[in-house]
This record gives structure tokens, sequence and C-alpha cells, in this order.
């Protein structure tokens, strides 16, 4: 069960190479000052093994976060319009103007919105959409059945991993599952000749 909640399907957001052997899924929140700090990490590992790693981001806002949700669809209205990645990317730069605040105010996100050249009209349609909220809550229940209890939460080709210490301490893990996946030409090399023969 848990390898087929892991499974990138159509529809998720994926950075890096999509035929990879290896995949990184992160759940994240975009109001959790954790995943803000995570951002630059993610983001150098992306550009280091964008070649070799499927990079997978789902989303999980967390309940005492109470711009968590608006933050989510926004950012799901603005990958309607192909720019999830520039919106997900905003919100985390920008995380210190609009994170952490008592109330909701989904009225930031519209100047994020606008900042980013979106058709507005179709962003205040797809921001209040059951589609959106569908979209946002199916990653979350999967994260939820997955274990996953806080944010960011790392699974490495299905398995989940300790957040790493930071950006040497990921490679580690990412390097370690690219040794798996590759072919093991050492141990060709290794394997004795037919013609050896065995010594006295």
């Amino acid at each position: 069960d848990q390898q087929k909640l892991l499974e990138v399907v159509s529809d998720d957001y994926i950075k890096g190479n999509k035929e990879a052997k290896v995949t990184v899924v992160e759940y994240l929140d975009f109001e959790c000052e954790a995943c803000g700090a995570y951002y630059p990490v993610v983001k150098a590992l992306m550009d280091e093994f964008g070649q070799d790693v499927r990079f997978v981001t789902r989303y999980f806002p967390l309940p005492g976060h109470k711009n968590s949700v608006p933050a989510a669809l926004a950012v799901e209205a603005a990958a309607k319009q192909g720019k999830y990645w520039e919106m997900h990317d905003l919100l985390f730069t920008e995380q210190k103007s609009w994170g952490e605040k008592p109330t909701a105010n989904p009225k930031i996100f519209e100047d994020y919105a606008r900042k980013l050249g979106l058709n507005m009209e179709q962003y205040a349609k797809d921001v209040s959409s059951k589609e959106s909220k569908a979209r946002v809550d199916r990653d979350k229940n999967a994260g939820t059945r997955l274990g996953v209890s806080g944010t960011p939460s790392f699974f490495v080709n299905g398995s989940k991993i300790p957040n790493p210490k930071g950006l040497e301490d990921f490679k580690t893990f990412i390097k370690a599952e690219l040794q798996k996946s590759a072919p093991t030409e050492a141990a060709k090399e290794a394997s004795p000749s037919s013609t050896a023969s065995p010594t006295p």
C-alpha cells in the first residue's frame, strides 16, 4: 500500500529526470519554517542531481498554520496556469512576510499571482474550486496514510528518511540510492573466468 501511495502519477509536480530510477518525494507545508529552511537545500539537490533523480513535491498543509491551506490552494491555482514552480518558489522566498500570522489572509496570495502575471479571473475561480481543494486533500490524505505527521517529510525510493542535517547529509541518501540502481560493472569484472583452474 505504501509503495502504491508513493507511485508518481501524471499530475504530480516533478522536477529533474522523469524517467529516473531514484525518486525523492517531499510532503510540504508552504507556511512551515522547517520547509522554508529546506527549500534552498532541495533546490541545490535539484540542480546537482536533476539528470539522475526525479523530485516530486506534494501538499501537506498542517492545521496549526492559518495560511497553509490558502497557500496550497494558491499554488494549485497557479499550477493550472502552468506556474506551479514559480508560485512554489515565490512563497518560500517570501515566507517571512506572510507566514506565522494569527489569521488567514488569501489576499496576499492574489498579490503574488499578479506578480507572476496570472490571469486573475481564472485564478479567482481556480483558487476556490472544488477541484483545487480535492487535489490538495488527495496529497494530504496520502501523506497521512503514509504516516506523515510533520513537514517536511522526505521519501527516497519509497522509504521515509530522517530529515537530513543539511545538504551534504541529504546527498549521502541520494548517492546511496544512485549506487544501488547503477549497473554493477565491478561485479561483472570480479566474476571468475571460465578458463581459470583451481590452485592445488
